[in-house]
């Protein structure tokens, strides 16, 4: 039913309704009754019913109730904890000099030491060494075999040969008898000349023929003891095929005493 003043007027409400009801009844018995007289009709007219009126005392006005407000919690946020930063132990100092040179200030433990071993002996500590023998006692003089004009002006191109002479340890024409083994060429000649056995070259000179014509052969000169021991290596001797060079002058020195 309400409170105060809102009781009131719920009652208000009622009682006219319940009026409202009761008039309603009213009206549906008249109309279904005898109509009335004339001469009763002043009497039959119900008296007018006038209600009292009561002046609202009060204005009614809305109260509003607080409606429940809802707290929101404070939910957590999770706090992100930072990841330890590793600081580098040592950092190196570069230092530039003026011959632009890097030093570390750290130096680097090296996990083992390798002491390189020298693989040859250093010049002044190495013991001298004899020179190495020849293993015969004559060598090729000045290592080299020289190629002239033939000096048989007369024959010209239509000869081809071999020549030289043999030196003592001193430069000197070898007096000694030896033997001049000459083998190979186009034909495989087997050859032999004795030293001083041609002057035109010296005291010790010889000479060996090898063709009437030019030609690009190769020869091998070896000198021999008169026995027919070998005294020196085999001198190798090609010819250009040139008239200008159809004679090899091959010339032995002595290294060593016999």
């Amino acid at each position: 039913m309400g409170r105060g003043t809102a009781r009131i007027y719920n009652i208000i409400s009622l009682v006219f309704l319940v009026l409202s009801f009761l008039w309603i009844l009213f009206v549906i018995s008249r109309m279904i009754g005898p109509a009335p007289t004339v001469e009763n009709q002043a009497a039959a007219l119900p008296t007018a019913l006038v209600l009292p009126t009561l002046p609202p005392t009060n204005t009614p006005t809305a109260t509003l109730f607080p409606t429940e407000t809802m707290t929101p919690t404070q939910t957590e946020t999770p706090t992100v904890t930072p990841t330890e930063t590793i600081a580098p132990t040592s950092s190196a100092t570069i230092t530039t000099t003026a011959a632009a040179t890097f030093t570390p200030t750290t130096t680097p433990t090296p996990p083992f030491t390798f002491t390189p071993t020298p693989s040859e002996t250093p010049a002044e500590s190495a013991t001298p060494q004899p020179p190495t023998l020849s293993p015969f006692p004559f060598d090729l003089r000045n290592n080299e075999v020289l190629y002239v004009p033939n000096i048989n002006t007369s024959i010209g191109c239509a000869w081809q040969g071999i020549a030289g002479q043999v030196f003592d340890m001193g430069g000197n024409p070898l007096p000694t008898p030896l033997r001049v083994h000459i083998y190979g060429g186009p034909d495989n000649l087997e050859l032999y000349q004795n030293t001083a056995s041609n002057t035109n070259y010296g005291p010790s000179g010889w000479e060996q023929p090898v063709g009437t014509i030019i030609n690009t052969g190769t020869y091998y000169v070896q000198l021999e003891s008169a026995g027919g021991t070998p005294v020196s290596q085999a001198v190798q001797v090609t010819f250009p095929g040139d008239c200008n060079a159809n004679l090899a002058l091959v010339n032995f020195i002595q290294n060593r005493p016999l």
